[in-house]
């Protein structure tokens, strides 16, 4: 995908990021000529950020980048897997800072199942239509979002999803979302 080619993804994740909900979407992307970073939220994520796969241990990742060093000019759209992670990196301040940072300046921001967590903490749902896993439907909509038991839903520059067996969808949706983002700057 033309349209894709040379932007960069920041996927932020913690302990506990569900494989699959990172794995698939950054191959999506990967493979239409995005480059996916993976963020982490501390020193320690550096060494190694475990992954799980349902229940099981999963796929263990370095953070290629520290949160703490980034700012949404870095980066083209932002990736929030699901998984424990996001209940786990949620109440982190530079986390909160990213995301509204993404947020207002519009760029796009894609969430899978728990990803919304972070959207919640952050104060960034009220009036936004958003889908996730559904045990947050709830939290979705205390946070004044509007939560929609949908495979993907897509609301200005967001696209969020249910889980697993929605990647398909959110895939296609966010590659689109991404190839009508504004192009790649020059770092530097």
């Amino acid at each position: 995908m033309q349209a894709v080619e040379g932007k960069r993804v920041a996927a932020l994740i913690g302990d506990g990021f569900e494989e699959m909900d990172l794995m698939e979407p950054r191959r999506a992307l990967e493979e239409a000529g995005a480059v996916v970073t993976i963020v982490g939220c501390d020193e320690r994520s550096r060494q190694r950020i475990r992954g799980k796969r349902g229940l099981d241990d999963g796929q263990n990742l370095r953070a290629e980048e520290l949160i703490g060093d980034c700012t949404a000019e870095d980066f083209d759209a932002l990736l929030i897997p699901g998984g424990t992670s996001p209940d786990r990196i949620r109440t982190n301040r530079e986390v909160h800072r990213l995301v509204r940072e993404f947020d207002a300046v519009k760029k796009p921001m894609f969430s899978i199942g728990h990803g919304a967590q972070v959207l919640i903490s952050a104060q960034l749902l009220r009036g936004r239509q958003v889908t996730g896993a559904p045990s947050i439907g709830d939290d979705i909509r205390n946070a004044g979002g509007l939560y929609r038991d949908q495979p993907t839903v897509i609301d200005a520059n967001w696209v969020s999803s249910r889980g697993g067996e929605d990647i398909p969808q959110f895939n296609r949706a966010m590659l689109e979302k991404l190839a009508m983002a504004l192009p790649p700057q020059p770092v530097g």
